[in-house]
C-alpha cells in the first residue's frame, strides 16, 4: 500500500490515506458508516427505477404483442384503397410487414354476461406479419377462425373477456354493433338501427395485457366486413418495422411513397397562393388615396386573419394520416414517464442526505489530522491543496459507496424478478411486478449519484481547510 501511494500525486496519496482511523491498520467507523449510506440510498435508487422501467418495457412489448407499430387510415372518405396500399407500404425498407385490420367498438353478450368490447377484424394471411396474435392463443392455431360464405362466424376473445361472459370453445355469443354501413340493410322505423349477430367462440389469447385481455375480440376481415356491412373497407393498415425506435423517419418515408409532391405540384401552390393574394388584397385594403395609419394597421390584421384561414395550399393534399405505437398509447408511457422522474427525484433525496455525511466524516478526518494538517501548512501546502486532498478522499468515499449501492441494487431487482410477485391486473394491467434495470438508467444513478457527492466534496473540503493550524501545532508542541 505505502508503494502505490508513493506512485500517486500528492493530492492522491494524502487523499487516500485519510481513509485509515486513529489505529492506521485499519478503516475508521465513520468511513464505513458514510460508504454504506450512500451504497443504502444507491441501492433503493436503483431498484425503484428498476421497477419503474421494468413497467414501461412490460406495458411496450404486451401492447407490441397485439398491436402493430404503425397504422395507416385514411382521411374523410372510405378506405377502399387498400390493397394497392397495403402492397406499396409492404415494399419500403425497414418494414417486417403489413396487414390491414377493422376496429369498432360494440357490445358482446352471452349467458353469463354482457361487455362493452373492441371488435378487430384482421387478415389471416398477413396476421403473423404484424403481431404476435397466433402465439398468444392457447391453441397456437387461428386456421379455426377463418370465416367461408355458409358458415357460421368465428370469434377469438381475450381469456379474461371469455372467463367474464362464462363462455368457452364452441359456444355461442352475440356481438350488437350500433353502426352498420347501408349493405345488408340494417334500417329501422327511426333510421339506422343497432344489428346483432351470433358468432361461435374458436379459441382465446392471453397478452398479459388487462386491457387487451378484457376488451379485445377478433374475427376474420372478410367476416367483420360482412357483418358491419360496409363492403370492402378497412379501418386502417397496420406496419410492424425492423426498429420499432424508428417510427419518426418511417413516417416521412410512408408519406413520401403515398403522397408524393412534385415539381408541377410547387408550381401549383404557388399559383393558388398568388391568386389567394390578390383576392385577399382587393377585400380589404382601403381604396387608393383615402389610406390612413389606422385603415393600414387594419387592413394588415384583417389579411393575416384572410390568410390564416383561407385554403391556401402548403404542401400535398393530406389523404393520409399515421400514428405510431408511442402517439396511440401517449396517455399511458406519458404518465409512466413522469412517475419514473418524480421517484427518481424522490429518492435521490436519500442519496443526498449519506453524501451531506461526508461533510461530518470529513470534519471529523480534519479534527483527528489537525497535526498532520497544521505541519503540511507550516510547510508551505496552500489551502487549495489540501482542498484536493479532501475532495479526493471524499469523493474516491462516494464513489466506493456508489459501487457498492449499484451492487446491491442489482441483487435486490434479481430478488424481484425471482419472486413473482402478483400483482392485480384489474389495477395495474399486467399480472406480475417486473424489475428491469438498464445500463442507461444505471448511468443514470451513478452519475447523478456522483454529482451529488462531489457537490458535498466542494462543501466539506472547504469546511475542512477552515481549521486553525496554529491549534495543532501546539499539540505537536
Amino acid at each position: 500500500m505505502a508503494g502505490l501511494l508513493k506512485s500517486l500525486p500528492f493530492s492522491w496519496a494524502l487523499g487516500l490515506s485519510l481513509f485509515s482511523g486513529r489505529r492506521r491498520s485499519r478503516v475508521s467507523a465513520a468511513t464505513l458508516v458514510s460508504i454504506l449510506g450512500i451504497g443504502v440510498g444507491v441501492a433503493t435508487l436503483t431498484a425503484v427505477l428498476a421497477v419503474t422501467g421494468g413497467f414501461e418495457a412490460a406495458f411496450r412489448d404486451k401492447i407490441l404483442g397485439v398491436y402493430p407499430h404503425i397504422v395507416v387510415l385514411a382521411r374523410g372518405e372510405p378506405f377502399t384503397e387498400y390493397p394497392d396500399v397495403t402492397q406499396a407500404l409492404s415494399r419500403l425498407p425497414g418494414v417486417v410487414g403489413t396487414n390491414p385490420s377493422t376496429y369498432d367498438e360494440m357490445m358482446v353478450s352471452a349467458d353469463g354476461g354482457t361487455a362493452g368490447v373492441i371488435v378487430k377484424g384482421v387478415d389471416l394471411d398477413g396476421v403473423d406479419r404484424v403481431s404476435s396474435l397466433r402465439s398468444l392463443t392457447r391453441g397456437k392455431d387461428l386456421s379455426s377462425l377463418r370465416w367461408r360464405e355458409g358458415e357460421p362466424m368465428g370469434v377469438l376473445l381475450g381469456c379474461a373477456l371469455m372467463d367474464r361472459l362464462k363462455a368457452a370453445p364452441g359456444d355461442r355469443v352475440s356481438l350488437t354493433t350500433p353502426i352498420r354501413g347501408l349493405e345488408g340493410g340494417g334500417s329501422g322505423p327511426f333510421g339506422m338501427s343497432p344489428v346483432q349477430q351470433a358468432f361461435v367462440v374458436r379459441d382465446c389469447f392471453e397478452s398479459g395485457f388487462w386491457e387487451y385481455d378484457s376488451r379485445l375480440v377478433v374475427l376474420d376481415l372478410s367476416a367483420a366486413q360482412k357483418f358491419l356491412g360496409r363492403g370492402p373497407v378497412v379501418r386502417w393498415i397496420e406496419m410492424r418495422l425492423t426498429d420499432m425506435l424508428a417510427t419518426d423517419d418511417m413516417r416521412r418515408e410512408v408519406l413520401s411513397t403515398l403522397q408524393p409532391f412534385t415539381l408541377f405540384d410547387v408550381v401549383r401552390n404557388i399559383a393558388n397562393l398568388q391568386r389567394d393574394l390578390a383576392h385577399v388584397a382587393d377585400l380589404v385594403l382601403p381604396a387608393p388615396g383615402t389610406e390612413t395609419v389606422v385603415d393600414l394597421f387594419r387592413a394588415v390584421h384583417e389579411g393575416h386573419q384572410a390568410l390564416e384561414y383561407s385554403d391556401i395550399a402548403a404542401g400535398p393534399a393530406q389523404r393520409y394520416r399515421l400514428i405510431d405505437w408511442k402517439e396511440m398509447n401517449r396517455n399511458l408511457f406519458g404518465a409512466l414517464r413522469t412517475q419514473k422522474v418524480v421517484l427518481a427525484l424522490f429518492f435521490l433525496i436519500i442519496v443526498l442526505v449519506a453524501a451531506f455525511n461526508i461533510v461530518g466524516t470529513q470534519l471529523i478526518v480534519a479534527r483527528e489530522r489537525v497535526k498532520e494538517v497544521s505541519t503540511l501548512v507550516a510547510l508551505g501546502a496552500s489551502r487549495r491543496q489540501l482542498a484536493r486532498v479532501f475532495v479526493v478522499h471524499g469523493f474516491t468515499l462516494g464513489f466506493l459507496g456508489v459501487a457498492v449501492g449499484l451492487g446491491l441494487g442489482w441483487l435486490v431487482v434479481r430478488g424481484i424478478a425471482s419472486l413473482d410477485f402478483a400483482l392485480d391486473p384489474k389495477v395495474y394491467l399486467i399480472s406480475e411486478l417486473p424489475a428491469t434495470l438498464s445500463w442507461a438508467d444505471a448511468l443514470v444513478i451513478g452519475g447523478l449519484s456522483l454529482g451529488v457527492v462531489l457537490v458535498s466534496c466542494l462543501l466539506s473540503s472547504w469546511r475542512a481547510t477552515r481549521l486553525n493550524p496554529v491549534d495543532g501545532l501546539r499539540k505537536i508542541a
